[in-house]
């Protein structure tokens, strides 16, 4: 074999031009395909990571029935979803909520809300709009008299830090619960839906407001990774059982599943005619080199070399393009794709640098997905590709009359 891959390495530099054109047509194209897969993985990518932007979980928990009707005694009992009794990653965010759909009144007008009744420690590492308030400070440990609403809600009803609101939601016992609060924080959402139409409060004053005991309405589970997000959901179904529904983002966000089926969709689409064009590059140089040897393929048939022989020098020139090529495009590409996860290489606008994509929140600066398992995958295609398109040269050698090819000019 080693033989063979000598004279295939000799053959493809007697024109140096032409292989040095078809080696780069071929190490652009996978550049492209790295780059391209990148780029549109990194979307999908930074949506999926990025959902404790809007307070939203990778997976949720939640009582069977309840997101039908959003019923204050459709609750689970706090003690059974604690983390630690759930088994979840050790480095998964949780936060517990009591939730209550509300009216919010001021001396100005009203709003209809989802308020959230939290444990403030726990619920900023879900919900990053918490971490840096654009006005005030998260309450602390017992303080159930202050309520954080988003900027869009504040300035609808023109609140303030210390503007009291009355907040009115249906208690568990179907009575009207109401409570008077102060704003004792204002927060930031890029989301439009969480800064007009969410607040938040103490778990203890929420708990008060709907007339219910230690119980919670919601388990939101943020996880290192998110494709992780199918097995914990799995794991977590099968140990809650059938009173407990546990749904993953792509279940509460389908058209940000969809979307993402929909990217791997075009890449693969956008790949299939960059491969085409790399197997025609590679064609191209294979077929040029055997048709100017035509003649000393006819010698060495009249010499006795089987045409075995023959066929495994075309495939061995064939694997020495698809091998330069491909380290060359794959060490470009990567080069490339590490540059665009580090560095952003468009800015597509949106407000504070942020866009709002499926109900997620992403940055206006587009970076790639950095992914070595990826690029090698595409490696990979181009000596798949190689191997196809050598085929037809090699079954031209293979089927060569010596005397026809003796006679070749």
């Amino acid at each position: 074999m080693i033989p063979v891959l000598k004279i295939a390495w000799r053959s493809i530099w007697r024109n140096r031009r032409r292989t040095i054109l078809g080696m780069t047509a071929v190490g652009v194209g996978l550049m492209l395909i790295i780059l391209y897969t990148g780029l549109m993985t990194g979307i999908t990518a930074e949506a999926r990571e990025g959902l404790d932007d809007v307070g939203l979980g990778h997976v949720e928990v939640t009582a069977a029935g309840w997101r039908g009707k959003h019923l204050a005694t459709q609750s689970m009992a706090a003690v059974r979803i604690r983390a630690p009794a759930l088994g979840l990653p050790a480095d998964a965010e949780v936060s517990a909520r009591v939730l209550a759909r509300a009216l919010v009144s001021s001396a100005h007008g009203s709003q209809s809300v989802e308020v959230a009744g939290v444990d403030w420690d726990q619920e900023r590492l879900v919900a990053s709009h918490l971490r840096t308030l654009a006005q005030g400070e998260l309450p602390g440990p017992g303080d159930d008299r202050r309520i954080l609403v988003g900027e869009k809600l504040a300035a609808r009803l023109k609140l303030g830090l210390g503007s009291k609101v009355r907040v009115l939601a249906q208690r568990a016992d179907g009575e009207i619960g109401a409570e008077l609060w102060r704003v004792g924080g204002i927060f930031r959402s890029l989301s439009t839906a969480t800064s007009e139409r969410k607040a938040y409060v103490s778990a203890a004053a929420a708990r008060s407001l709907l007339g219910v005991g230690e119980v919670a309405h919601q388990l939101v589970v943020q996880l290192p990774r998110a494709a992780d997000a199918d097995e914990v959901q799995r794991r977590l179904a099968a140990q809650l059982g059938p009173e407990y529904e546990v749904l993953t983002y792509g279940e509460l966000m389908p058209m940000l599943r969809e979307m993402e089926d929909l990217m791997d969709l075009v890449v693969w689409i956008a790949a299939f005619f960059i491969y085409g064009l790399v197997g025609l590059g590679i064609l191209n140089t294979l077929l040029m080199s055997v048709l100017e040897r035509t003649r000393e393929f006819g010698v060495l048939r009249a010499l006795g070399t089987r045409p075995g022989r023959m066929v495994a020098q075309v495939f061995a020139e064939s694997f020495w393009i698809a091998t330069l090529s491909g380290v060359l495009g794959l060490a470009a590409g990567l080069l490339l794709n590490w540059y665009g996860s580090e560095h952003a290489l468009m800015n597509i606008g949106g407000a504070d640098g942020h866009l709002e994509y499926l109900g997620s929140v992403v940055s206006s600066a587009r970076k790639t997905h950095f992914s070595v398992p990826q690029a090698l995958q595409a490696a990979a295609l181009v000596y798949v590709m190689a191997l196809v398109t050598a085929l037809f040269p090699a079954w031209k050698v293979a089927r060569l009359p010596p005397a026809v090819a003796l006679r070749a000019n």
